[in-house]
């Protein structure tokens, strides 16, 4: 926040005008915090029960479970999932205890609760005054995968809207929802959702194994295990495909983690980075970077592309505190850091 301070009087400006011409400004611009978490990012740590780590820009400073430190030693639930931001609002999804823990995203005081009205809530985004929040509800059937439709000024459910098949990420681009019909490996679609009718009014097939998905300037970029497909976004047609091999016959490696950022494609294939060209027509060869995880599951974990670094979350054993390692965009390690309990994503204060 810049707060501009204008020195002005009768008695200052005789003072001032004795040195300077009447032509002169006096204007200081004074950097203002916004809170305590402001300047750096968060890492959402899922954990048994979820905590949240701080880390300042410069990456020098961390804080843990911040959470519980602001708000007397109150917990965000078990196994938190996501964070989506609207303003300087942060929601916090906590999928084992069914709870959307709402604060300040800055000073991460608590302003409300979601606790009715979710099953398994996955991720969720804001749009026209409301939040729409996947969820997968009985693991048995994608049948039952809905999203929540939440009134952000009562944080109630006021709607859900069953999708029919299986919902996980969701993103808003020109006043449409785009969920990911895939997860844990399956899965080959995603729904076009209008939040004026609640309704799927159409859906786009990709390759199978879709994992993740970005929209950048007209364009769906979908990611699955062995390519990456690009969609007209109005027509829902191919434009192009970029197919992937990894690994070895014997045991191929699937590509993860989709990421754009300033026209460069970002994936991770196991404990690796690849970085392509946006209109590339081939894939990568080389690897950007490779970094050492003993982990059994929580390779890549987390993993980020923001403002020339590439930011890395190591899930360990799920049982004691791991580490998240910060990058430079040539794959040279800046930082180590230690977080949480199963790091799974990261969300910028800047």
């Amino acid at each position: 926040m810049k707060l501009t301070k204008f020195l002005m009087g009768a008695f200052i400006g005789s003072i001032l005008l004795s040195a300077c011409s009447d032509d002169d400004h006096f204007t200081e611009e004074v950097n203002e915090p916004l809170g305590a978490y402001d300047n750096g990012f968060l890492v959402l740590n899922e954990g048994g029960t979820g905590t949240v780590t701080y880390i300042s820009e410069d990456l020098q400073t961390s804080e843990q479970a911040i959470y519980q430190a602001v708000n007397s030693g109150d917990d965000i639930g078990a196994y938190a999932q996501s964070i989506f931001f609207d303003d300087d609002l942060a929601y916090i999804i906590s999928n084992g205890s069914n709870l959307i823990t709402v604060v300040n995203r800055y000073t991460f005081e608590l302003v409300g609760i979601v606790d009715s009205g979710l099953n398994v809530p996955r991720y969720g985004v804001v749009e026209n005054g409301k939040a729409y929040v996947t969820n997968q509800a009985d693991f048995s059937t994608n049948e039952d995968d809905y999203v929540a439709v939440i009134n952000l000024q009562s944080l109630e459910v006021e709607q859900t809207v069953v999708i029919g098949d299986a919902v996980e990420f969701i993103e808003e681009e020109d006043g449409l929802l785009y969920i990911q019909n895939a997860t844990y490996g399956t899965g080959n679609h995603i729904s076009v959702f209008n939040p004026t009718t609640n309704q799927v009014e159409n859906t786009l097939t990709t390759a199978d194994q879709l994992n993740s998905f970005e929209i950048e300037d007209g364009i769906i970029y979908a990611l699955s295990a062995n390519s990456i497909q690009r969609y007209n976004i109005n027509s829902l047609e191919m434009i192009s495909a970029v197919d992937f091999s990894f690994g070895t016959q014997e045991n191929p490696l699937s590509a993860a983690n989709l990421d754009i950022e300033d026209d460069q494609i970002y994936f991770t294939v196991s404990n690796s980075v690849y970085t392509m060209g946006i209109n590339a027509e081939e894939a990568p060869e080389d690897a950007v970077l490779t970094y050492n995880s003993n982990s059994a599951y929580g390779v890549m974990y987390g993993f980020e592309v923001e403002d020339n670094r590439i930011y890395i979350a190591d899930g360990g054993d799920f049982a004691s505190d791991s580490f998240v390692e910060v990058y430079d965009l040539q794959g040279n390690l800046l930082n180590n850091i230690t977080v949480g309990v199963g790091p799974n994503g990261f969300y910028f204060n800047d």
